[in-house]
């Protein structure tokens, strides 16, 4: 027994590779560690919720947004990938349970007359042959090496799954930035048919004092060509009005003429800037596309311990019993019953250095997995303190705007007092309403700029996604 164990012990040893040696493994960034404190100071503020864009107030938004959910095939190919990582997860689940078989065989065999043994002994005619048996395995999994495999296929179930929210965020994001484009354009159109009445009416104002002999050729030209500079700019609007109809029909999972139907939106004034307070930490949490990356960092930690486990003997557990015979009625008697009961043991003797590498490409997959995580995170942040950057800049212009815009109206309303009591002609008045034209559409401009900033600070915190955990696993030395 002594000498049996030896010998045991001797083979395990053996057939035990060492492991490469590689460097330690990267960390996971520290979310801690990256300084905000300036820049992305708290307003008591909460995280938005997983309905962010009915910050927007607007009813036709909130329909497009349902109707791209249900029928977008981007989140249908996610739902798709989810399915398939959840399968592989039960997979690995069944891997760690034993197994249990049946079969059963007949056929028809005639022995060799030619072993050995005495003439007659053995029948030379066609015998029928049957066995019917039950098998069962287990997999003791020493090394963890199911164990290790369960855990990745559950990381990266887990990840496709925040996949999964990370591509109804994107679909959201999309389809609300394409709306506030919607709304600026049709502001634009408004102040476009203004401009080309203004063109219109001072075009005509020159051809009646050209006619009169006060005007020369060369301003009756200029009036004419600023009216169609006029045409043609509401022309362009009109076209990007249909494509950005197009583009949220095709958002919605629908065809064009879904498109024909959207009107003007009705958004909302834009929101007060607000800022949860435990910024940058709790974006791991709150974020789908971090909380994917943290998850396959995850997997790929547990994919080390299976590249490790390959160095090592694999032992399982195997019995099996049932009946066997020559001779189909003979099968089912007592003395036709066959067992068989003991354990397996496979060593890694030589594979042609096929587990060193599959140690070096586990390794390699999981410093990939941190290094794409470390830049989602830094990311992450940036997009954050960006359209944190951005709103508290659009207050102050703004407010420039709005002042330029009061001031535009303020000289419209004094050319049009002194052309009603005589003093300047109507091109003065006509002048005046060009400039508050250009001041709104300033003022327009930035009042779209500002409901995007809204929507990229509620994609930047997350859109109202909370992760289950917030857990990072570290590889296998």
């Amino acid at each position: 027994m002594m000498r049996t164990a030896i010998l045991v012990m001797g083979l395990v040893l053996s057939g035990c590779a060492s492991l490469p040696q590689l460097d330690p493994p990267p960390a996971l960034r520290d979310p801690a560690g990256l300084a905000g404190a300036a820049v992305l100071a708290a307003y008591e503020g909460d995280f938005p919720t997983d309905r962010w864009w009915l910050m927007l107030g607007d009813p036709v938004l909130d329909q497009l947004v349902g109707e791209g959910l249900a029928a977008s095939p981007d989140m249908a190919g996610a739902a798709a990938r989810a399915r398939r990582a959840a399968a592989f997860q039960d997979q690995a689940q069944a891997a760690l349970l034993p197994t249990l078989a049946a079969e059963a065989s007949g056929a028809g065999v005639r022995i060799s007359q030619n072993q050995g043994f005495p003439p007659g002994l053995i029948p030379g005619s066609l015998l029928s042959r049957g066995r019917i048996a039950a098998l069962a395995e287990f997999d003791l999994d020493l090394w963890g090496r199911k164990r290790s495999a369960l855990a990745a296929a559950t990381s990266a179930a887990q990840a496709a799954q925040a996949d999964m929210a990370q591509a109804r965020l994107l679909l959201i994001s999309a389809i609300v930035a394409a709306y506030i484009d919607l709304d600026q354009l049709f502001a634009r159109r408004s102040l476009a048919e203004a401009a080309l009445d203004i063109a219109r009416q001072e075009q005509a104002l020159v051809a009646s004092r050209a006619a009169q002999g006060l005007e020369n050729n060369a301003a009756t030209s200029r009036a004419e060509s600023q009216a169609s500079r006029a045409e043609l700019e509401l022309a362009a609007i009109d076209e990007a009005i249909a494509l950005s109809r197009n583009a949220l029909a095709a958002l919605a999972g629908a065809g064009p003429d879904r498109g024909l139907v959207i009107v003007r939106p009705t958004l909302a004034e834009p929101r007060s800037l607000a800022l949860p307070a435990n910024l940058p930490v709790d974006l791991v949490g709150r974020r789908p596309d971090l909380v994917a990356a943290r998850l396959r960092a995850e997997s790929a930690a547990a994919g080390i311990g299976v590249a490790r486990a390959n160095f090592y003997p694999d032992i399982n557990l195997a019995a099996l019993v049932g009946l066997e015979a020559i001779g189909i009625d003979n099968l089912f008697s007592g003395s036709s019953l066959i067992a068989n009961v003991g354990p397996a043991l496979r060593l890694p003797l030589f594979d042609g250095g096929a587990a060193r590498a599959g140690y070096r490409s586990a390794r390699a997959e999981y410093d990939e997995a941190v290094s794409q995580y470390n830049a989602v995170l830094i990311d992450a942040v940036r997009q954050v303190a960006d359209a944190v950057a951005s709103k508290r800049s659009l207050v102050d212009q703004i407010g420039a705007a709005r002042r330029a815009a009061d001031g535009a109206q303020a000289s419209l309303s004094v050319a049009s007092e002194r052309y009603a009591a005589g003093l300047v002609d109507r091109r003065s008045v006509l002048a005046a309403e060009r400039e508050l034209i250009v001041a709104r559409a300033a003022l327009v401009a930035l009042n779209s700029r500002n409901h995007q900033a809204d929507a990229a600070l509620a994609v930047a915190l997350g859109g109202g996604f909370m992760a289950d955990s917030a857990s990072t696993s570290e590889p296998e030395r």
